[in-house]
Formats: C-alpha cells, structure tokens, sequence
C-alpha cells in the first residue's frame, strides 16, 4: 500500500490545515505536493472543503481576537495602572507589547486568507485533474436514497451525521465514500483514507481509542472493487509516511498535529460516543466481514486491547 497504493484527504484533513502553525501548514501542504501522483480527491470532499474554508479560517481568526482582547484587558487593569502590584519591568512590558503585537500581525495574515489563499491555490493544484467527477442529479438521488436506507440500518458511514447535519447534508460521508469506492475500482489500486472524523461509523472503536476502520467497510470495499482499504488520522498517517517513505516531517510538527487532533477527539467522544449502536461482539463483527481475499487480514485479533497499525487495519496490541 505504501509503495503504489493512493492517499485521499477528507475535508476534516484538508481543513485542519488552517488550524496549524505556518510551519507546520507548510510541511504539510508540501507532503502533498512532493505526492501528487498519488494524492485524489472524492468531489464531495472538494464541495466540502470549498463551502467550509471561509468559516475554519474566521474561526482562527476569531480564536486570535478572543486572546488579543483578553491580554489587552490584563495590561489595561492589572499592568498599566502603576498603583499597586502586579509591576513588570520595562523589559518584561516590551515584551508583552512584543507578543501584543505578533498576535496582531498572525490575526492580520489570516483574515488575508478568506480573499487570497495561498494554501489553498497550492492545493488546488496539487488536485488539478485529480478530482473525481460531480455526479449527476439522478446519481445523487439515488446515492441519497441509498444512504437513507443504510442510515436507517446504521450501516457505515456517515449515520450519526444525522444528529448535527440535515438532509440531505448528513448524506455526505456515504456520497464521498461511494466515490472513494469507484476511484479504486477505476484505478485498480489500494487506497488509503486519511481522516480527522472520530466519529463511530468510520472507526472501530474501543473506549476512546480508534483501532481501524469499521469491518463492515472493509467487507464493502474489498467486495466492491477487490482492494485494500486503510483508515488513517493525520496523525498516524504521517507517523507512517516518515517510517515507511522516508517523508521529510519533523516530530514537533507530528507533535502539533497529535495536539489538535487529541482537543478535536474529546470533543467528537463527548458529542457522538451516545449516538453509537450497540456493540456487536468482537466475535460477531470479524465473522461478519470474513470472505475470500484481504479483507480478513489484520482483523483476525480484533479483539480488546487490539490498536491501530501501520498498515491502517488492526492488529494485537504490543506487549
């Protein structure tokens, strides 16, 4: 997989750039262009990253409003009136001016972003001619009805959409999946999903722990278009990139990405975690998904105390 197969980005992913240090945003839209013949994009990914990037970088930018009022409210009742302590030295007041000031400066640049992107122009380019195809209004009528009907039956993915998104919205993650399945079918090629969604009908979960992705999906994929399927979040994904591919990614930047993954995690466990079906037995569910092929491997010891691997499926836990 990590020699020929493809990467996709869901939108989460192509997101949660803008939610990173220059540095950090850099390496990462660099990745993808040293891997452009490799990376595609679903169109529904694409729709949702075009109608969500205006408000993600409004968010950072409101993100850094929020501190540079609340720091200019300290200086102005705790700093400034020389009255009683705390005092700060000329040095340590340059300073706080100093950071005053560099947060103006990041909260500027980004607000730049909503009318000229350069991040996204370099990915749009890193995706010309890498995007699957829209679909037509009878292809996305039936796609919705299908997803209604799976939705019904709490067949991943995309079903506890249901609770935050209307109709047709929450159908997105069954449409961009779909898509998914037809580029693998068309290239004949494995495909790796790199995804920031913790929700439960993407992963197998075990606690707050994502250890692959759901069987059923495995099952769907190998029987659809006969290839492998990995699940993968930022993370994880690019701690594998750098050991199987040698990529250029520093640790503190994986360690910028664990961060922000690990605030998104808690916040998905704590809205969604409810909404997931009942377990099956671990059991139940690997006997579910084994047939002919590959989509058993790595599913044999899914069991408690399995985690997510390298290869994006599962495997036992080290000991």
């Amino acid at each position: 997989m990590w020699e020929h197969g493809l990467f996709s980005f869901d939108a989460s992913v192509l997101l949660n750039v803008y939610g990173y240090s220059h540095e950090t945003r850099e390496e990462l839209v660099t990745f993808l262009e040293n891997n452009v013949t490799r990376v595609r994009l679903p169109y529904q990914f694409g729709v949702e990253y075009s109608r969500n990037r205006c408000k993600t970088i409004i968010k950072q930018v409101r993100n850094y409003r929020e501190v540079e009022e609340n720091l200019v409210r300290i200086k102005k009742d705790y700093i400034s009136p020389q009255r009683d302590h705390p005092y700060l030295s000329n040095d340590a007041l340059n300073a706080y001016n100093f950071v005053l000031e560099e947060l103006g400066e990041s909260r500027s640049a980004m607000e730049k972003l909503i009318g000229s992107d350069d991040y996204c122009e370099r990915l749009l380019k890193v995706f010309e001619g890498k995007v699957g195809a829209k679909p037509s209004s009878e292809s996305l009528e039936q796609m919705h009805k299908e997803a209604k009907e799976r939705y019904e039956k709490q067949i991943p993915p995309g079903y506890l959409d249901l609770k935050k998104k209307d109709v047709p919205d929450a159908y997105g993650d069954y449409i961009a999946w779909q898509q998914l399945i037809h580029i693998a079918q068309s290239e004949k090629k494995g495909l790796v999903l790199v995804t920031d969604d913790f929700k439960g009908d993407w992963w197998y979960l075990e606690g707050d722990r994502e250890l692959g992705p759901r069987p059923e999906l495995l099952e769907e994929f190998a029987t659809q278009c006969g290839q492998d399927f990995c699940l993968y979040t930022s993370e994880n994904f690019l701690r594998s990139a750098k050991k199987f591919m040698a990529a250029d990614i520093r640790d503190h930047v994986i360690e910028e990405v664990s961060q922000r993954l690990a605030s998104q995690r808690e916040t998905t466990r704590t809205t969604d975690l409810k909404l997931s079906p009942p377990e099956l037995g671990v059991e139940k569910q690997v006997e579910n998904t084994r047939s002919d092929g590959d989509v058993t491997e790595g599913l044999k010891s899914a069991a408690p105390g399995t985690t997510a691997s390298d290869s994006g499926k599962l495997r036992p836990e080290d000991q």
